[in-house]
């Protein structure tokens, strides 16, 4: 990715272990919102609890409405699961990524081809 998908600025990101599941989310350096790699349903869910005390800024990503959606969904995996334990959502996000090729890219894919 060369480009943060929220403010458009270079790629320069910080990496965060989420303290609740170890999920990893990456920040961008230029505008402070999140571009992650994956978040979990638990990860959302205290993301909500920090927002509504003020204890953060940045809107989580799934509304309040589809989290416990989401959260219904996890819990009926788990307790129809036949061959899992434990069924964790994971989520995902590919929005609006900005990639540039580069010529030396370009030639090693041509030379592999």
């Amino acid at each position: 990715m060369n480009k943060c998908p929220h403010c458009g600025g270079k790629s320069s990101f910080s990496p965060e272990e989420m303290e609740c599941d170890k999920g990893l989310v990456l920040w961008c350096n230029n505008c402070g919102n999140f571009v992650n790699q994956t978040l979990t349903i638990e990860t959302i869910r205290r993301w909500w609890i920090r927002y509504d005390e003020g204890e953060e800024t940045i809107v989580p990503p799934v509304s309040k409405k589809n989290l416990m959606r989401l959260m219904d969904v996890e819990q009926m995996l788990n307790e129809e699961g036949e061959w899992m334990e434990s069924i964790e959502i994971h989520i995902k996000d590919f929005r609006d990524y900005s990639y540039t090729e580069d010529k030396d890219n370009d030639k090693r894919t041509d030379e592999g081809s």
